[in-house]
């Protein structure tokens, strides 16, 4: 964990998302946010508003430089994703390098695959934001990425508001001069999504904020 001892170390984060041609639900599902280090990060879904594993989806873990949950984020997605079942691996897999589009230019990532199923992690920094991505059904290679400093757009529960603004001002964005309209309409379509999600049972628990 950086120890910045201020919230400056935010000025030149940004989360890092799916480029805006994404079809489906795009959805912030998980954050921390230490007001004292300045250290962020963010869970961004690209998926099925149900959370459906089984078809096309990405799941982006942005964190600022030097976190700490950035190498925790990247065991729980190589236990989730490329050892099912198996507990987190004793040391990394090989891995595999991989070219994938981030703010229009080729970064390349660490790749590990698993061919016992469709899943697949990637490891990787844009800019100053390290990177963790786990997805199926659609190649990382084709993914273009890029940096945001508004959560707004992203469907959120309805106790995760307020951190999704605190971050988003933290980078630089205010969301206070969108008005009031722009927030309430925001809030609504957040509480429809979410209750509609209450009924799946592929709905995972959100990622509640650990810092």
């Amino acid at each position: 964990m950086n120890d910045q001892g201020t919230s400056g170390s935010a000025d030149d984060f940004r989360v890092v998302a799916v480029d805006a041609d994404w079809p489906e639900s795009r959805q912030f599902t998980g954050h921390g946010y230490n007001r004292v280090t300045g250290d962020i990060h963010v869970y961004l879904w690209f998926g099925s508003p149900h959370f459906d594993p089984q078809v096309e989806h990405v799941t982006v873990f942005s964190a600022s430089s030097g976190n700490a949950k950035a190498g925790e984020a990247l065991a729980d997605a190589l236990e989730d994703y490329c050892h099912p079942g198996e507990g987190s691996p004793v040391s990394l897999p090989a891995s595999e390098p991989v070219t994938i589009t981030a703010e229009g230019k080729p970064v390349t990532f660490e790749l590990w695959r698993n061919s016992s199923n469709p899943f697949w992690v990637a490891r990787g920094r844009v800019e100053s934001t390290e990177v963790v991505l786990s997805g199926s059904e659609i190649e990382p290679s084709e993914l273009r990425l890029v940096r945001v400093n508004d959560l707004a757009a992203y469907s959120a529960p309805i106790t995760f508001l307020p951190e999704r603004e605190a971050i988003s001002l933290a980078m630089g964005n205010d969301l206070q001069a969108a008005g009031p309209s722009r927030q309430l309409q925001l809030e609504e379509a957040d509480t429809a999504l979410w209750a509609s999600c209450a009924t799946s049972p592929r709905m995972p628990p959100p990622r509640e904020n650990d810092e």
